[in-house]
């Protein structure tokens, strides 16, 4: 799962505050425990040296209890007088726990007496719990405190980050549209001014292709209008079949020439500003003219046509997609030597599959690129860009795959839930 840059700063905050609270909390308890074991023991090792000189002259067993503490000095093979919890202890300092009392044990071995020092530790050892408890709550507490605090810092941080791309995501298609929001002069400033510099160079190539499609339009429309005004005149006279058949052809070139002119300019302007101007049509209709213009020539290869439809088909705009069919049905017939085509039609995709030698691998991810002919390495493989092209313009989804008994199925789905279903 991939974290967002608020995430992963809000966790390196975190992290670094559990971290250093946890190595402070560790070198507090160790303080505690080096002080337990440091100053109280030497201490205790010097009361205990005290009484040793003091009671050197001591020839019997001796009990000295005191405030805390309790001296003893016992011959080395009877210590009736030592209780039994602190019998059989080494040299040394040692540690004695007995229910909720807690003591510190001395213990030295020194010409045949055993001297012990015993000291009660138990009002420490509270004070010791409490500590460490207090140590505890207070971790937890810097750690709620850092998660609020890294919450906060985090925001505030990617606060002019998050503006930037609120504005970009919102910034207008057209000529002359810049950023307009304050930044700081820092990383993200710089971005910003960069992201502006951006948009305008893509704004002003944007209108460069919508002047020159516009262009480019308007001046072809002339010259069609005449070859049109031209062939009416030629159609009232009376020719021969062969003169006739090379009208009829004229007259198509000059209609797939008007549609593609009306396509290309459709295809400059974003979906939003040509809304209402598009002419829809039904899919399987379009499906069912586009066959009957290509039988022909699929019939001349020995190839089938086949349309398949379910439900009724969606409305879709005509030039587009007559554009779409074209082109599909176009490569389709290119790449099939036996068999046939089939086309199906549904109301969430438009599928064309054909029974010709496949595509590799290699092909399926640069098939659409401009420029890339499958069927013919010298061609100039527009096809299945422009088709693309048109997918993308009109937010459906295009793909391309390998039918399992060979051939290529180019599916375009018309919602984003289609193309995991299908």
């Amino acid at each position: 799962m991939r974290l967002t840059i608020k995430a992963r700063l809000q966790l390196a905050l975190n992290l670094v505050i559990v971290t250093t609270s946890l190595l402070a909390a560790a070198g507090m308890v160790q303080l505690v425990f080096w002080f337990e074991d440091t100053l109280f023991y030497n201490h205790l090792q010097s009361d205990l040296t005290d009484h040793i000189h003091e009671h050197q002259a001591q020839l019997e067993p001796l009990v000295l209890p005191m405030t805390d503490t309790t001296y003893y000095k016992l011959v080395k093979n009877d210590q009736q007088l030592l209780p039994e919890a602190f019998r059989g202890y080494p040299q040394g300092g040692h540690e004695v726990l007995l229910g909720n009392k807690a003591y510190n044990l001395l213990v030295r071995d020194e010409l045949g007496w055993i001297h012990v020092l015993v000291q009660d530790q138990s009002e420490f050892e509270r004070y010791e719990l409490i500590m460490f408890t207090g140590i505890g709550i207070g971790v937890l507490l810097i750690w709620w405190l850092g998660f609020v605090l890294s919450r906060r810092l985090s925001q505030q941080i990617l606060k002019p980050m998050a503006a930037l791309a609120q504005e970009v995501a919102h910034l207008p298609e057209q000529p002359g549209s810049h950023l307009t929001g304050q930044y700081p002069d820092d990383e993200t400033g710089q971005l910003a001014r960069i992201f502006d510099r951006y948009v305008l160079r893509v704004n002003e190539l944007l209108l460069r292709e919508q002047q020159f499609s516009a262009n480019a339009s308007h001046e072809l429309r002339t010259p069609m209008m005449v070859i049109r005004g031209a062939l009416d005149m030629l159609a009232l006279r009376d020719h021969s079949p062969a003169v006739t058949r090379q009208l009829q052809r004229i007259d198509d070139a000059l209609g797939q020439m008007q549609q593609q002119t009306e396509l290309f300019l459709q295809l400059s302007r974003t979906p939003d500003s040509q809304a209402g101007n598009n002419a829809l049509s039904s899919l399987v209709e379009l499906a069912k003219t586009q066959l009957v213009d290509w039988q022909p020539l699929a019939t001349s290869r020995g190839l089938y046509l086949r349309l398949n439809t379910v439900a009724s088909g969606p409305l879709v705009p005509t030039s587009m997609m007559v554009a779409v069919l074209n082109n599909l049905l176009r490569n389709a017939i290119q790449h099939t030597l036996t068999g046939g085509i089939e086309v199906e039609v549904t109301p969430d995709y438009l599928r064309v599959s054909d029974s010709g030698s496949g595509i590799s691998d290699e092909l399926q991810t640069s098939a659409m690129e401009r420029g890339v002919s499958v069927a013919n390495p010298e061609g100039f493989g527009l096809g299945l860009a422009i088709v693309e092209r048109i997918c993308a313009h009109q937010s459906w989804r295009l793909r391309l795959s390998k039918q399992a008994g060979g051939g290529t199925q180019v599916t375009v789905y018309f919602t984003d839930c289609a193309e995991s279903a299908g």
